[in-house]
């Protein structure tokens, strides 16, 4: 009988199911990334990041104004403020982005703009696959048998690394602001 698993590093990682699953997931978000271009894919991630931000700083604003002409209760008011916020922040951008892309063309700057959708595209579809796997590899749901496939595949590991970093990150960036501006307040009021 022979073994089914293809030895590819000495570090007892093997290609397994998972490995081709991976980059079929990165081949597709690099496809998508080509079609799209760099142009639109930055200014898409660009929306969403900046969308959010500027949502969170100005759904008040926008509640308060919004409350002159309708009258329901305020949770309902600012939400409907932070998405409106949200996808006018998100569709300026995506307008942006489609026209600098129909614009490369005329600006000679094609190549560029396809392969760098290439680039964002395949970073997009490794954050993506990362955060799924870790996920599975967390989630107490998980069978035993497809966490150790993640585990001694060849490119979960790296992923799995890559998703804890960005989490971490997150943590790091999110978090740690917040307690600040707690203890800020505290002080004041204090």
């Amino acid at each position: 009988m022979t073994n089914r698993k293809t030895p590819f590093a000495a570090s007892g990682r093997y290609v397994n199911l998972v490995d081709p699953i991976l980059l079929v997931i990165l081949f597709l978000f690099g496809l998508r990334g080509y079609f799209k271009g760099l142009f639109r894919e930055v200014f898409s991630l660009a929306g969403l990041v900046g969308g959010f931000v500027i949502a969170a700083r100005y759904d008040g604003a926008v509640a308060a104004f919004a409350a002159n002409y309708w009258n329901p209760s305020s949770i309902l008011l600012k939400a409907a403020a932070f998405v409106a916020v949200f996808f006018l922040v998100y569709f300026l951008f995506n307008l942006t982005g489609w026209l600098i892309h129909r614009s490369s063309k005329a600006l000679f700057l094609h190549t560029v703009n396809r392969f760098g959708g290439i680039a964002i595209g395949v970073g997009k579809g490794a954050a993506l696959g990362a955060l799924a796997l870790f996920l599975l590899l967390s989630a107490s749901w998980a069978p035993a048998s497809a966490k150790h496939r993640i585990q001694t595949s060849y490119l979960g590991p790296p992923l799995s690394r890559l998703a804890e970093g960005m989490i971490r990150i997150g943590k790091e960036r999110f978090f740690s602001g917040r307690s600040e501006q707690a203890e800020a307040r505290t002080r004041l009021v204090g």
